[in-house]
């Protein structure tokens, strides 16, 4: 090749690399102020985008020297460099060397302050791992719960507009603080903190409250954007901030707090959860190609209703045809069949059990069925009945199992009962009972436990489902226990027939008998102190 060829390439070579860096330059020159003799510019694309999404801490005292320093040195591989730190963190967390990680996921804060996993990541390591090791002082363990908490800040200043981090925020403080063993230590301290709390009313400052305001700060941010990042589906998100209005009336009991203001705080949970039940969500179900079947969890019983009126006109346009097509099915029965549907449920074999479940499919005839057998000119009415019969059924039947994942429909309903009377009463004599039990007074433990009891069946027979809730039922079975103990420890017998024997009886059916027994055999004035707490 000649000299000339390789100079010609070489010229070319050059042109191609000016070209690259003048576009380099267009696409990520800075945003300018305006000044008198030229306006402002937005900058370069990179510049918007960056702007656009809060990708860039080039804002007035957010410059990070260290951090900036960092990424020049990196040489535009920040991203190699924070996967090879990300790997010696999982490294250091295997061998469960929770400093070195620290200080592994600091260093990658720094290379890459836009990677969202490391920032949640080192919050829960410092909050939940390192935490613990000091077991000998709850308040050294809560200064570290609070620095994952303020970690977690850090992080949402380099990434303002990324739900996760404020999320998580909301869902560590109200966990961490509201459900660990200290509890009841971690709730006063949080009430206490100045720092954390700067500028919160000290009415405000109750964990639940807390974590609530970040919850809904998450979840404003994704109705802003009408997109989200979070893993969680749109029907949890949303319950997150009910459940913690929910928490925070019950934990006001838990700490003696009763009367009006208990009362407030559940009205409080109760307007929340009603909200939440008003709110279009999507579905897993859809009606097409990125259209999901959005509903209201406060629709199903309206659906339910609709279907159940279009129904009985579909059935008056022929009356007896649906009786008629239900005879002529159950006589093509087989005789064992027959047998096994006369037979209660409660009491059917398993053989029977089958049988009477084969039957009832059998026998189960659908609005269309019934709409196709109608002849004349109501034929084509009563074709459109049972279609719009069938999709506000089945509309119901998506927003029931969307109810059952979150527990919507007994939520709801708690924190419409807790506001009673009977139910306030029946939770202020327990925390009695309690308080004087650990103080070692069984005589008017025993007093405060048979009168909550009382108040408790009165609960229990104007809202029966508290019986089948299992943290309900096992939060008495723990207090009939106690009132066992204490009437053994007082000679007296234990009440026949006992007040509350259906709640003893659901909870064997849940649990079995040797469950039950094993329970109370454990030492019940080990579960009245934690209660006491």
């Amino acid at each position: 090749m000649s000299s000339r060829k390789v100079f010609i390439r070489k010229i070319v070579y050059l042109a191609i690399i000016a070209c690259l860096i003048m576009a380099i330059f267009w696409l990520s020159r800075p945003a300018t102020s305006a000044t008198k003799d030229s306006p402002a510019s937005p900058g370069g694309l990179l510049a918007v985008v960056r702007d656009e999404y809060m990708l860039s801490p080039a804002r007035l005292g957010e410059i990070d020297p260290t951090s900036v320093t960092i990424k020049l040195t990196t040489l535009g591989l920040r991203g190699v460099a924070a996967q090879i730190l990300w790997g010696k963190a999982q490294e250091y967390q295997m061998k469960k060397d929770w400093a070195n990680r620290a200080l592994v996921l600091k260093q990658i804060t720094k290379v890459q302050p836009n990677f969202i996993d490391v920032w949640i990541n080192q919050a829960w390591n410092v909050s939940y791992n390192i935490s613990v090791q000091f077991r000998d002082d709850y308040r050294e363990r809560y200064r570290w719960v609070i620095k994952g908490f303020n970690f977690l800040k850090e992080g949402i200043v380099y990434n303002k507009n990324d739900e996760r981090l404020q999320y998580e925020l909301g869902r560590m403080i109200s966990q961490k603080i509201g459900k660990a063993d200290e509890s009841k230590q971690f709730r006063r301290l949080f009430r206490q903190d100045d720092d954390f709390n700067a500028g919160r009313a000290l009415a405000d400052r109750d964990n639940w409250l807390v974590g609530k305001e970040w919850y809904d700060a998450a979840t404003n941010m994704v109705e802003t954007k009408r997109k989200t990042t979070l893993r969680q589906s749109p029907l949890i998100v949303r319950s997150s901030g009910p459940m913690c209005t929910m928490n925070y009336a019950e934990s006001l009991e838990k700490d003696g707090t009763f009367g009006e203001v208990a009362k407030t705080a559940w009205k409080g949970a109760s307007d929340d959860w009603q909200r939440f039940g008003s709110v279009q969500l999507p579905t897993s179900f859809t009606r097409g190609p990125d259209e999901p079947i959005l509903i209201r969890l406060n629709e199903q019983e309206s659906e339910e209703r609709i279907a159940r009126e279009l129904a009985d006109k579909l059935d008056a346009i022929q009356p007896g045809l649906r009786q008629k097509i239900i005879a002529e099915k159950k006589a093509g029965l087989s005789a064992a069949q027959r047998e096994a549907l006369a037979v209660a449920p409660e009491v059917r074999t398993q053989a029977q059990a089958t049988l009477a479940f084969d039957a009832e499919q059998a026998l189960n005839t659908s609005h269309d069925e019934v709409a196709r057998r109608i002849k004349g000119p109501r034929r084509k009415q009563a074709i459109e009945l049972a279609r719009d019969a069938a999709d506000h059924e089945q509309l119901a039947r998506y927003i029931s199992q969307n109810r059952s994942i979150v527990n919507f429909s007994f939520w709801r309903s708690r924190a419409k009962t807790e506001q009673t009377d009977d139910l306030v009463t029946a939770r202020r004599l327990v925390y009695q009972g309690d308080q004087k039990y650990a103080e070692g007074d069984p005589v008017l433990a025993r007093n405060a436990y048979r009168d909550a009891l009382a108040a408790w069946r009165r609960v229990i027979d104007a809202h029966p489902e508290y019986r089948e809730d299992q943290t309900t039922g096992e939060d008495l079975i723990d207090v009939i226990d106690r009132y066992r103990r204490i009437l053994r420890q007082l000679d007296e017998p234990f009440p026949e027939p006992f007040i509350l024997q259906d709640v003893v009886d659901a909870y064997r059916a849940r649990h079995g008998q040797a469950a039950a027994d094993q329970r109370q055999a454990k030492p019940a004035a080990k579960r009245a102190e934690k209660a006491g707490k």
